[in-house]
């Protein structure tokens, strides 16, 4: 008998959704627990991906804090912001 994950399955809903991403800004396209710590997946404004954690600079920004479903990031300018999966 197979099994479906529930996580997989929503996932792919989300994967299908159009203009779930913001394509022209930095966005959040996933978390994920590691034997590190959380990590988070960055998706750049000109479709690059970083995999960063706490502490880890990739496009210009500092990660601070990643929760699971937001990442806390303070950009080259000190100003902090909160980015959150898309919804």
């Amino acid at each position: 008998m197979s099994q479906t994950d529930p996580n997989a399955a929503s996932a792919a809903a989300y994967a299908t959704m159009p203009d779930a991403l913001a394509l022209r800004e930095l966005t959040v396209i996933g978390v994920i627990d590691t034997a590190n710590g959380a990590a988070a997946l960055l998706r750049s404004s000109r479709g690059r991906i970083a995999k960063v954690g706490v502490g880890s600079q990739a496009f210009g920004v500092t990660i601070n804090a990643i929760g699971h479903d937001q990442v806390i990031l303070t950009d080259r300018w000190g100003r902090t912001q909160a980015l959150s999966l898309p919804s």
